[in-house]
């Protein structure tokens, strides 16, 4: 991971899954990690208490602070997050830099890196390839934009950085083909099982694809337990896969048809609090029959 940097201060908005991971990995390597935990959860509570991120009273108060700010919200609120940041600049002498990590598309981050440039402060479109588990080991955080070797700099190790160019949009367009595919894999998986349970032969299709593909069904069962507590962001992520491959004259076949499957899996009603077995989400898949009836309306 490299020496520890010089004391710096950063803001993470907000601590959840990835953002606690980033804000730990942050203060092993000698940062002051600041974020504004008012109405969050107890599970975000605990996992920014564990990952030793201090909270603060005000957004206003962390960016005050902050050499840098990383944003890690839900795609729908990307914008949003933005535009209270460069609010926040405003009322202080602070032009920290802006990290928009989200999983959102180029059209997004171009309007978040608009709303950031136009307080002075650089903007830089950042995404996490991999699991905030795995972050320090196989996760990377790609990065592109006019400031992003600086940005890779000032990490300083602290993150394992991959620089792919100067134009805002790169690293975020790479995230989505990612998503696509890693998604993909799993929302085929589902509609798989969902036809091998109609014949009640979903036991063997299971055991035949575990012998005849064993690294992908693998994969497939290490992503899955967690896809409850993120149906809905991944949803929102496919919608901005298929915006953008359309927008780039791409039919997004593939993208649609992963986000069809996982919308109606966000709608199974499964524990959004908690990991799921296997056995419990291919159940609750065969009981709701999700995949021969209509898309659920949102």
């Amino acid at each position: 991971m490299g020496p520890p940097v010089m004391a710096r201060t950063a803001a993470v908005l907000y601590p959840g899954e990835m953002g606690s991971a980033v804000g730990k990995a942050l203060v092993d390597h000698g940062w002051v990690v600041l974020t504004r935990l008012e109405g969050r959860g107890p599970r975000t509570l605990a996992a920014a208490e564990a990952a030793g991120i201090r909270a603060v009273a005000s957004l206003e108060e962390a960016v005050a602070a902050a050499d840098l700010v990383v944003s890690l919200v839900p795609q729908a609120a990307a914008t949003e997050t933005a535009a209270a940041f460069a609010a926040a600049v405003a009322g202080t002498g602070r032009r920290p830099v802006y990290l928009d990590a989200n999983s959102v598309s180029p059209a997004t981050v171009a309007e978040v890196c608009a709303a950031v440039e136009g307080t002075g402060c650089a903007c830089v479109d950042g995404a996490f390839v991999g699991s905030a588990k795995a972050l320090g080991r196989r996760t990377t955080l790609y990065l592109s934009g006019a400031a992003a070797q600086g940005l890779a700099t000032l990490l300083g190790g602290a993150l394992a950085c991959a620089v792919l160019g100067p134009e805002v949009g790169t690293a975020s367009a790479f995230k989505l083909a990612f998503a696509g595919f890693n998604k993909g894999l799993v929302a085929l998986f589902l509609e798989a099982m969902a036809a091998g349970d109609r014949l009640g032969q979903g036991a063997e299709l299971l055991r035949v694809l575990r012998e005849f593909y064993p690294g992908t069904v693998e994969t497939v069962e290490r992503l899955l337990p967690s896809y409850p507590r993120h149906a809905a962001r991944r949803v929102e992520e496919m919608d901005e896969l298929v915006g953008w491959l359309v927008s780039q004259g791409q039919a997004a076949a593939m993208g649609a048809g992963t986000r069809s499957v996982l919308a109606r899996f966000a709608a199974l009603g499964l524990d959004a609090d908690a990991d799921s077995s296997l056995d419990e989400i291919l159940a609750a898949c065969s009981r709701a029959a999700f995949l021969l009836e209509e898309e659920p309306h949102e």
